[in-house]
């Protein structure tokens, strides 16, 4: 899989993946990087490599970047 995604990129969901409500074509719009307490000497939220897609079928789900294909660039 391919790693530097970003907001708006159109990916492909891994076919290792399954998960009800991923539509059959696997694909979605990266709508938003996710963000955590990395460090927890530090309550800052810093991002992570788990995006929100939504899908094709108006579905949103979460997923780490090792999962995800683009299939076009933003």
């Amino acid at each position: 899989m391919m790693k530097g995604v970003k907001v708006g990129d159109l990916v492909r969901v891994s076919t290792k993946i399954d998960q009800d409500g991923i539509p059959k074509d696997r694909a979605g719009l990266v709508i938003r990087q996710l963000e955590a307490v990395v460090d927890y000497m530090d309550t800052q939220k810093q991002p992570v490599d788990v995006w929100l897609i939504q899908f094709t079928n108006g579905e949103i789900m979460k997923f780490h970047d090792m999962w995800l294909e683009i299939i076009r660039r933003a």
